[in-house]
């Protein structure tokens, strides 16, 4: 049964795609295998780069709450019809208004986000058909059809405007039922990639838990990061940023335990009045007053 999540107060909101906040579909640093994969219950993803250009860290991530607020709040920068979302024709404002930090150098964030354009996410999912037998269904996505991003000005490609054109299973994705985050939090944490990773799972797991839960830490080793790290360097690295997360969340209520992490119902990261800056600009036209997400045990599409 789904449950209806609401905007209280108007609050500034960002919002992230259910698959993002179903398992974690980038690197945290650029990876020294061809791909990586990644696993939460039924669903499984490997995410390949074109000629090993990898999109990690911060920046896509920022990047994608970025287009997925701009799309969820109709934005004049968005042409559906296309699956096109334009980007703020200056630098200054584009990492103002995604969260991206200004400090970043324009040609590593055009990098990143051509190489974002370039990935290749293989989603699949594992289920029983009729006579108990386990199937999979998969789909791969290229996440951009085409790209053109320039913040130079000097340069002519800049009088053609910065852009994406999303491929149609990627913008199917972008339009699903997305997970609302609290845009401060999200702000906040955005020199994290870990830790917004993080964040935007508990986000949408705390929305519809009714009794506490508990994740064993394979589990969450297979959801963020891959098999071929120590286990307790894992621990140690989902630790640090879970406290980040904890910082800026504190109504946030989890429990490491030598078994896993016991992730308890609490207050809503939307209702959180306790973040540490003040309220993010809006991105565009008023937020849709309700947003609905299914249980994590259904197909994320």
């Amino acid at each position: 049964m789904n449950k209806d999540i609401t905007n209280p107060g108007n609050k500034a909101i960002s919002y992230a795609a259910t698959l993002s906040s179903v398992v974690s579909l980038l690197p945290v640093r650029k990876p020294g295998t061809p791909c990586i994969h990644r696993t939460n219950g039924i669903v499984s993803i490997t995410t390949t780069p074109r000629n090993g250009q990898w999109a990690y860290g911060k920046i896509p991530r920022m990047f994608l709450l970025y287009v997925q607020t701009l799309i969820r709040e109709n934005s004049p920068m968005v042409d559906a019809a296309n699956k096109t979302v334009h980007l703020d024709e200056t630098f200054s404002s584009f990492c103002e208004h995604s969260g991206i930090p200004v400090n970043g150098r324009k040609e590593r964030v055009t990098q990143m986000l051509d190489n974002l354009g370039g990935t290749v996410i293989q989603v699949t999912n594992w289920f029983e058909d009729e006579n108990g037998k386990t199937v999979h269904d998969a789909i791969n996505i290229l996440i951009a059809d085409y790209t053109h991003i320039c913040f130079d000005k000097h340069s002519k490609e800049y009088l053609k405007g910065s852009y994406i054109r999303f491929s149609e299973p990627m913008w199917n994705i972008l339009n699903e039922n997305p997970v609302p985050l609290n845009r401060n939090i999200a702000f906040n944490l955005g020199n994290s990639a870990r830790a917004l990773d993080i964040y935007q799972w508990l986000a949408r797991r705390t929305y519809y838990i009714r009794r506490p839960v508990v994740v064993p830490w394979a589990n969450l080793q297979m959801q963020f990061d891959s098999a071929d790290t120590p286990p307790k360097k894992f621990r140690e690295h989902f630790k640090k940023a879970l406290r980040l997360v904890q910082d800026n969340w504190p109504e946030l209520h989890v429990e490491t335990l030598p078994v896993g992490l016991k992730v308890y119902p609490c207050r809503k990261s939307l209702d959180s009045g306790h973040s540490k800056t003040g309220v993010m600009p809006m991105l565009g036209s008023p937020v849709h007053p309700a947003v609905t997400v299914g249980e994590s045990d259904g197909n994320p599409f």
